[in-house]
C-alpha cells in the first residue's frame, strides 16, 4: 500500500506541472505460461500445472526531460512472481555533463550483466528470460551515483558505466527473510563494440552482511566452543564480495551468437562460490529467430570444518555435522539446454516458444523438462 501511494504521489505530482516539464510514459509487459513436463518435476518456481503467474510482468516508466541536461526517470514494475506486488526499479536524476558523459543518482538498475539495462523487457532479447543462472543474483537494483561516459576510438565505440551505492532490499533466501546491508558497492561495467563484433567486462565489490537466523545461531555455537574462526565464516557479516561478468555478442548477417561467463564469490563466509556460464546461437529468418543455448552453473563450498574431527565432544559433532550438511548442500553441478523460437508478428510484439533440459549432476531427480510460451509487448 505505501509503495502504491508513493507512486501515485509522485505521478501526481508530475502530472500536475506540465507547463514547465513534458512526461513521457512508456512500458512494457510479458505475459507467460509454462509448466514441467512432468508431474515429478519442478523447474523456476513451475510444476505440472500450466501456471501463467509466475514469468509475467508488468511496468510502466516515465521520464522527463527538466532542460540543461537535467532528467528525471521513475519505473514501476509489478511481477507475478511476487504477486504482483508492484517495486520502483528505478527513480533516479540524470544530468548530461557534457554529450558522452552522464551521471545518475538514485535507485538504479546495476549493470552487472550484458542485459542488465532491459532485465526485464522480455521483447529486447531472444529468449523468454535470460539464462538463470548467469542472471541469479538476490538483487538488480541499487540506490547511490553512477556516471556512464561514451565515446569512441577509430571505428571502435565503447561505453564506461560506474557505480558506487548500497543495497538494502528485503528478500528471501534459505528459508528466512532477511534485511542485507551490500555496503559500498563499487564497480565498473565497459563495453566494446566494432562493427558486428560486441564484448563486455564489468566487476563489482562490496561489504556484505546477510544475517540469517540460523547461520548466527551456528556461529555462536562455535563461538561458545572456542572456535573463533569457524564462527566467524560462518557469519556474513562485512565480508568482502565480488563480481566478474564476460560477455561477448556476434551480429553478423543473420547469425546471432551470445555468451557469458560470472563468477560471484563472499570472502570467508559459509555461502559457495557461484560459477555459471551460457552460449546462444540463433539464425533470423525475416521475421522468424530460432535459438539454442547451452548453459553451465556449478557451486562449489569451502568446507572450512574439514580439519575438525568428529569425538570430540557431543555439542561440536552436532555443530560439525550442521555446518558441513549446510555447506555441502549448496553445491551444484548442473547443465541445461533451452530451444526456442521467437515470432515478431507486430513492429512492439512478439510470440515466444521454448523448451528447457535441466540436468542435475549431483542428483538426477532433480531432472526436468520445462515448456513456456510468452507474449512479449512494449508499449
Amino acid at each position: 500500500m505505501k509503495k502504491k501511494l508513493a507512486f501515485t504521489s509522485l505521478m501526481a505530482a508530475l502530472i500536475a506541472l506540465p507547463s514547465q516539464a513534458e512526461i513521457t510514459f512508456n512500458g512494457f509487459a510479458s505475459i507467460v505460461a509454462g509448466t514441467t513436463t512432468s508431474s515429478n518435476d519442478n523447474l523456476y518456481g513451475y510444476d505440472d500445472t500450466i501456471d501463467f503467474k509466475e514469468g509475467s510482468i508488468f511496468a510502466l516508466q516515465a521520464s522527463s526531460d527538466l532542460g540543461e541536461g537535467l532528467g528525471v526517470t521513475i519505473q514501476l514494475a509489478s511481477k507475478g512472481a511476487d504477486d504482483w506486488d508492484p517495486e520502483f526499479k528505478w527513480a533516479f536524476l540524470s544530468y548530461d555533463a557534457t554529450d558522452e558523459l552522464r551521471i545518475l543518482a538514485g535507485r538504479q538498475r546495476a549493470p552487472f550483466y550484458m542485459y542488465s539495462d532491459f532485465l526485464d523487457v522480455s521483447y529486447a532479447y531472444p529468449w523468454i528470460s535470460p539464462p538463470k543462472g548467469v542472471y541469479d543474483l538476490v538483487f538488480d537494483t541499487y540506490d547511490g551515483l553512477s556516471a556512464i561516459y561514451s565515446t569512441s576510438f577509430g571505428e571502435v565505440d565503447a561505453s564506461f558505466h560506474g557505480i558506487y551505492g548500497r543495497i538494502t532490499d528485503e528478500f528471501t533466501g534459505f528459508g528466512d527473510t532477511i534485511t542485507p546491508d551490500v555496503s559500498d558497492l563499487t564497480g565498473l561495467a565497459t563495453t566494446f563494440t566494432y562493427d558486428w563484433l560486441t564484448l563486455r567486462a564489468s566487476y563489482f565489490i562490496a561489504d556484505t552482511t546477510m544475517p540469517f537466523s540460523d547461520l548466527e545461531g551456528l556461529a555462536q555455537g562455535w563461538s561458545q566452543a572456542g572456535f573463533e574462526d569457524v564462527a566467524n565464516n560462518t557469519t556474513i557479516s562485512e565480508d568482502s564480495s565480488s563480481f566478474l561478468e564476460l560477455g561477448f555478442q556476434i551480429n553478423y548477417d543473420a547469425i546471432i551468437v551470445v555468451g557469458e561467463y560470472t563468477n560471484l564469490e563472499i570472502d570467508n563466509s559459509p555461502l559457495a562460490e557461484e560459477e555459471s556460464y551460457y552460449v546462444m546461437a540463433g539464425y533470423q529468418f525475416d521475421s522468424v529467430l530460432v535459438h539454442i543455448t547451452y548453459g553451465v552453473d556449478e557451486n562449489t563450498s569451502d568446507i572450512y570444518t574439514s580439519d575438525i574431527p568428529y569425538g570430540l565432544h557431543p555439542d561440536i559433532d552436532f555443530l560439525k555435522g550442521t555446518t558441513e550438511g549446510f555447506l555441502m548442500g549448496q553445491e551444484t553441478e548442473e547443465e541445461y539446454v533451452t530451444v526456442g523460437v521467437r515470432y515478431d508478428f507486430h513492429d512492439s510484439a512478439a510470440i515466444k516458444l521454448e523448451y528447457t533440459d535441466f540436468s542435475n549432476k549431483l542428483n538426477n531427480n532433480n531432472d526436468a523438462g520445462l515448456l513456456r510460451a510468452a507474449l512479449v509487448t512494449v508499449f
